[in-house]
């Protein structure tokens, strides 16, 4: 059951709220991030993919990480596999997606990639099949899945391991109340607060929400 002050707990949280006066300005930088292809072809098939600054951070914080082992949940058509692969080119990345279209093209775009594998296949059949253990793992699926999946990958870890799960404030919504929040989103918005209580509750994690695009959360193991 989720508290009734549970969306209030964000303000207590190491998380800030990223103005669109703030996007519109790092949007605007110059620069060429090298996912042009991968963009392009996002736009043509009609299906999300990772903002410009969330691959930043990625990148940022998998270049500091450098790990052996990587596993990418929900990596659609490629560009936060990129983004994990510009930290650390010779991580042994696993990918996961179970959409074919996607998948196909990711397979395509891939190919000359010796050290990424690809898997057609929903995130949590994977983590039940699995008996690797992973140093980095980045997570963008349905939301209401983050729960399930975080307790199937933890033991997949590795010491000192680093785990990032995508669109983790909902537009916004998880620092609304209930009333504020669009009906459609109210679910969504209820699973994903008690997913950060979850983690924030936990004494053996480190966790740091980064407010940049639809909000990154950041989980290290102590």
């Amino acid at each position: 059951m989720i508290k009734k002050d549970s969306s209030q707990r964000i303000s207590n949280m190491n998380v800030s709220f990223s103005p669109t006066i703030c996007e519109d300005f790092l949007n605007k930088l110059d620069r060429k991030s090298g996912y042009e292809k991968l963009r392009k072809a996002a736009y043509n098939m009609g299906v999300p993919s990772l903002e410009e600054n969330a691959c930043t951070a990625v990148t940022n914080i998998v270049s500091i990480k450098q790990p052996k082992k990587s596993i990418d949940i929900g990596c659609g058509i490629g560009v936060s596999s990129m983004a994990v692969l510009k930290g650390c080119p010779e991580t042994n990345l696993t990918a996961v997606d179970g959409n074919l279209e996607r998948g196909l093209f990711f397979q395509n775009y891939y190919k000359d990639y010796k050290n990424v594998t690809y898997y057609q296949m929903r995130g949590e059949q994977f983590l039940k099949t699995t008996d690797e253990l992973y140093d980095f793992a980045f997570i963008d699926t349905v939301k209401r899945e983050y729960s399930a999946i975080w307790q199937l990958l933890r033991p997949r870890l590795n010491d000192k391991a680093c785990v990032i799960f995508d669109d983790i404030l909902i537009y916004g919504y998880v620092m609304c109340q209930e009333c504020e929040t669009p009906y459609k989103y109210q679910s969504n918005r209820r699973e994903v607060l008690n997913f950060i209580n979850e983690i924030f509750d936990d004494e053996t994690l480190n966790a740091q929400i980064i407010p940049v695009n639809g909000g990154l959360l950041s989980i290290s193991l102590k």
